[in-house]
């Protein structure tokens, strides 16, 4: 059975990505496909939720096991697409930015019955993804300039030094 799914974002008007999973692939196979399409660094916690029409988080399926018991929990290395979800149309959350809780929003838009699928794909990519983090959006000149001035900040000034500790001799 194939999955086909579109994503889209509030913040980006203009984005809008669909991927193509078979439903034994994991949850986890659907966040690495989403972050490698819209280039996210996967050092970021992110997590899945199932949701009702309305958008209320239903079904958590984290990244990492925070040891909930008896909670509606699952962890997305373990949880195959199937195992969640049934119906065309059904509705999921992708939080990717926790602090500022901020997510993609995902609907189950195809089922393909009696077909298989070995790899996840991209079959529209369309609009500009937002950032990751809110306040990463530094250039790279920037960043050069932050660097510049870290160095700069942990040697301090060389007439600092030379008027605690007096003048240096030359070896």
């Amino acid at each position: 059975m194939i999955f086909q799914f579109q994503i889209n974002s509030q913040e980006s008007q203009n984005f809008r990505l669909e991927v193509t999973l078979d439903a034994k692939h994991s949850f986890f196979d659907f966040h690495t496909i989403i972050q490698k399409s819209v280039g996210f660094e996967s050092h970021q916690l992110a997590s899945f939720f199932v949701s009702d029409n309305r958008r209320k988080k239903l079904v958590e399926i984290s990244m990492l096991d925070l040891g909930i018991n008896g909670a509606a929990f699952f962890i997305m290395q373990k949880t195959k697409l199937s195992d969640l979800l049934h119906t065309k149309g059904q509705q999921l959350i992708y939080t990717f930015d926790f602090l500022n809780d901020r997510s993609f929003l995902i609907e189950l838009t195809g089922i393909i019955m009696g077909k298989n699928l070995n790899e996840p794909f991209i079959t529209l990519k369309q609009g500009d993804a937002p950032v990751q983090v809110l306040g990463e959006e530094v250039t790279h000149r920037e960043q050069l300039d932050l660097m510049q001035e870290e160095v700069y900040m942990d040697f301090g000034e060389l007439d600092d030094y030379t008027e605690i500790f007096g003048e240096m001799d030359d070896f």
